[in-house]
């Protein structure tokens, strides 16, 4: 039982911030296009950092939260939730959290001039000319072989030199006049920063994949200092997350994934789920600027990199919750972030469009069908789990998890001649984007995935000439990852269900939720009334 717990309450306090932003490389045979642009990919947060030894090797550090010092924190004495539940003082919560996230990051944090100084850096893998000539001659060549990798903390204008070279490297490798650049996350980011700055005629393409180009909400929101925890989120999350707990708790029950769902459930139903969340998001509304400025200046709120995905609705607050009272300590750094967000983030779309003038391709692929982190206030948002679909598809127009469009709303569309842009699912009206016809959906694809057969569209994408969603049989604008077979397949909803789907017709569909529904709004004003008369944790800790 302990064991499920620890890992339970280590899942929390990762995601009570933010969540690890892991994508795995893929692989391709791009042996279909013999005279293929190369393919750039500019991953996400996925190059792996270290120290250099004085042998060349490196040693490597991450983010580590030491379950150990979990358990001793909270489950060997539960009277502190306890306590703090009651009293509404929560400074002894604090304390511990912050020792456990700081400690946690240690060996990745910055200093207040968003550099390192302790010698660590990205664990760069330099290509020769030879070996990206012979990568790319190849057959069964895959994209990650021309994958450009760096230190994905730092201000993204302190690596754009090194891909600029990256790309002459290519460039000359590859015989190829042009270049497409595949940007994942952050990734899309950089990409849109470095056609800014060299404004290069060699880029054919830019793709957008499950891009952070105008902001991961989960970022905005703990930077800002919000949580807002709702039941039925946390509930969607954990049946659509498989954490893999079987733990025997005596001969007759043992502890599964499938058990704690139907106990959240249960609580869900009774409100009981409900009256913890109600409970959690007080105290951290109270509790918000006693904890996040300490905790955030001394983890992934000292990236640069991190500072480059704050949505701008978030953005100033989060520069008043973070920097208050240290803004001349920190000048230097908050010059860094000012730089990349008002030059980049809030002219992103200009950037886009002046590309698209010049001859560049701008095309986005968006995954979704699963739950969003439940700490956010748009716990509903149709999201990939870390990024919502409005912005990761910049401007879709998007149902919530558990609505759809109206018939009403479908006939007045189509009747505008937009029928073609509304996902099969009832869920996307693709005709708001920015850029409607070269963008794609893919349902059933976590944030952190990318498999073979998105990257098959990726190659389609940058060497079908002017493909767009309606060129390619294979590749309609609303398509499905099937796990088992691993293939991408045109979205049909009558037999493509994601987990999200399945919440909805069988956990979610049922007379006692919709009765709860009508109760809601006195959760949201004794939150209100909570916040404003609430206790504030002590001073002088």
């Amino acid at each position: 039982m302990k064991q499920s717990l620890r890992k339970a309450v280590s899942l929390i306090l990762i995601l009570a911030l933010t969540a690890p932003f892991i994508s795995y490389l893929s692989k391709i045979n791009a042996g279909a296009y013999p005279s293929r642009i190369p393919v750039i990919c500019i991953y996400g947060e996925d190059t792996p950092l270290g120290i250099k030894q004085d042998d060349g090797h490196y040693e490597r550090i991450e983010a580590n939260i030491d379950v150990e010092k979990v358990k001793h924190a909270f489950l060997d004495d539960p009277n502190i939730i306890i306590r703090a539940s009651f009293t509404q003082d929560w400074t002894e919560v604090c304390d511990i959290i912050t020792e456990l996230l700081i400690d946690a990051y240690k060996d990745m944090v910055l200093d207040e001039n968003g550099e390192p100084t302790d010698g660590s850096e990205s664990i760069y893998t330099a290509y020769s000319k030879e070996s990206l000539r012979s990568r790319y001659n190849s057959p069964n060549a895959n994209m990650d072989s021309l994958g450009f990798n760096y230190d994905w903390r730092l201000d993204p204008y302190e690596n754009m030199e090194r891909l600029h070279d990256f790309i002459d490297t290519v460039i000359e490798a590859t015989g190829s006049e042009k270049v497409a650049l595949y940007g994942r996350c952050l990734g899309a980011c950089y990409e849109v920063l470095y056609y800014d700055l060299y404004k290069d005629e060699r880029i054919s393409n830019m793709i957008l994949s499950h891009s952070a180009l105008l902001g991961m909400t989960p970022i905005g929101e703990a930077f800002s200092g919000n949580l807002c925890v709702n039941g039925e989120s946390v509930e969607r999350f954990v049946y659509e997350y498989d954490m893999g707990i079987n733990y025997k708790v005596n001969d007759s029950i043992t502890l599964t994934d499938d058990l704690i769902r139907q106990i959240l459930k249960i609580l869900v139903d009774i409100y009981g789920l409900d009256m913890f969340c109600w409970v959690t998001t007080n105290a951290y509304q109270h509790i918000y600027d006693y904890i996040t400025p300490r905790v955030l200046k001394h983890c992934f709120g000292s990236f640069p990199g991190y500072w480059a995905m704050c949505e701008d609705k978030y953005y100033e607050d989060a520069k008043k919750v973070v920097f208050a009272g240290e803004e001349e300590k920190y000048a230097n750094f908050i010059k860094k972030i000012d730089k990349y967000h008002y030059n980049i983030m809030t002219r992103a779309e200009d950037i886009l469009e002046e590309a698209a003038e010049n001859g560049v391709k701008i095309s986005s692929i968006v995954k979704y069908g699963e739950q969003i982190v439940p700490l956010i206030e748009d716990s509903d948002a149709l999201s990939d789990q870390l990024l919502k679909v409005e912005t990761a598809s910049i401007g879709a127009t998007c149902c919530g998890n558990d609505t759809y469009f109206t018939d009403a709303y479908i006939k007045n569309e189509t009747e505008k001649g937009n029928g073609k842009y509304l996902s099969p699912d009832r869920k996307i009206n693709a005709s708001t984007c920015m850029f409607p016809d070269t963008t794609w959906f893919v349902k059933n694809v976590n944030h952190k995935v990318n498999p073979d057969a998105v990257n098959g569209l990726v190659f389609a994408i940058a060497n079908d000439g002017n493909s767009t969603v309606e060129t390619n049989e294979k590749y309609p604008q609303f398509l499905y990852y099937d796990e088992e077979n691993k293939i991408l397949v045109p979205l049909d909803p009558t037999v493509h269900k994601s987990k999200s789907d399945e919440f909805n017709e069988t956990v979610a569909n049922t007379p006692i939720r919709k009765i709860k529904v009508i109760f809601r709004p006195l959760f949201v004003f004794t939150t209100v009334l909570v916040k404003i008369f609430g206790v504030q944790p002590r001073a002088g800790h």
